[in-house]
């Protein structure tokens, strides 16, 4: 089993954090969302066709966040 690594970062001045100015997008991070979210479209559309079961599913969608890296990953539900 891998261990689970947390960090807690701590903020003292939120509001200070929310007027930080906004890292824009690159067309790399933005193509491999749109990737991501493709490829995961199609790995939906297989299982409620029933062509792949909900463990190849989940498979799927580990390959996918490996490859794609979406922007949103370190928030995205742990796959069981």
């Amino acid at each position: 089993m891998q261990a689970e690594t947390k960090t807690v970062l701590q903020t003292t001045d939120i509001a200070a954090h929310l007027k930080a100015p906004a890292k824009p997008l690159t067309d790399i991070e933005i193509q491999q969302d749109y990737d991501y979210f493709m490829a995961q479209e199609t790995a939906n559309m297989l299982l409620s066709a029933g062509l792949i079961s909900l463990v190849e599913f989940n498979k799927l969608t580990q390959i996918n966040r490996d490859t794609f890296s979406p922007m949103l990953r370190e928030i995205m539900p742990k796959i069981t």
